[in-house]
């Protein structure tokens, strides 16, 4: 009789997990060219019997184009203006942090300033300062917001160009044998390149960026959808998955961590 029932147990649960609908998710393009989401998706669907589906990736332009004209059920991007502006609009809700990820400091490859990875962040931007280097500041919201938050802890204050370049931004670094901020995982990754620009990786947490995620809200995306979303955001805050976080590696740099778990409060 035990057996009966836990194999009828087993065949309701089957049931039950084979009528659920695939959550509809927008990820910003770092974690999932990374490999991380493939990761997280896999473990959550393991756990849960829950799959997701990747409705749309890419720069948080990309996502917040793809949001405004059709529901999702679960999105994450960095923190900012633009995922805070689809929560006002009653679009997504329960903003919550989870996980961060990382700039660096990349130059010509003169590197007339004479930075080096051991060198502590303020170190660097010290030399940077008193070798009166140009520092090359792009304005998307990333690199802007990382260079005020490393302005004001370490009162950093270089000969500052500002440039809205998509295209040709590095030849500008290299022409005017400048510094600047760039993300870690393009950079390892190859995503914009150029042969005369060399990087340097110093781990310090004010270059570091927060990721929030958020659910549809409940009248958008009814309320089993809505009820799984929040799961996959407690998953997301999980021991378990924070740990992912803090193990994870891209395959060819197993050395460098490129994102870094949620900050405990």
């Amino acid at each position: 009789m035990k057996k009966i029932v836990l194999f009828l147990t087993l065949i309701l649960s089957l049931h039950l997990h084979a009528d659920t609908k695939p959550l509809r998710v927008a990820v910003i393009g770092g974690i999932t060219m990374s490999g991380l989401w493939e990761e997280i998706s896999v473990a959550f669907e393991k756990k849960y019997g829950i799959p997701t589906e990747l409705v749309v990736t890419g720069p948080k332009g990309v996502l917040n184009a793809y949001a405004q004209k059709h529901p999702v059920d679960f999105i994450t991007m960095h923190s900012s203006d633009t995922i805070s502006n689809l929560a006002s609009s009653g679009m997504i809700e329960g903003l919550t942090p989870w996980i961060h990820n990382a700039q660096m400091l990349i130059s010509e490859r003169s590197n007339p300033a004479k930075i080096s990875d051991s060198d502590t962040l303020e170190v660097a931007l010290k030399k940077i300062t008193d070798n009166n280097s140009t520092f090359m500041i792009h304005l998307s919201g990333g690199t802007f917001e990382v260079f005020h938050e490393i302005s004001s802890r370490y009162a950093f204050y270089p000969k500052v160009v500002l440039t809205q370049k998509k295209h040709g931004f590095l030849k500008d670094v290299v022409s005017q044998k400048a510094y600047t901020l760039f993300g870690v995982i393009p950079f390892l990754m190859k995503k914009h390149s150029d042969p005369d620009i060399k990087g340097y990786l110093i781990d310090a947490e004010a270059l570091h960026r927060p990721y929030l995620a958020a659910t549809g809200t409940i009248g958008k995306i009814g309320k089993e959808r809505y009820r799984n979303a929040k799961l996959l955001v407690q998953f997301l805050t999980s021991p378990e998955v924070q740990q992912l976080i803090r193990d994870f590696r891209l395959k060819s740099f197993p050395q460098v961590p490129v994102f870094f778990p949620a900050r405990a409060k």
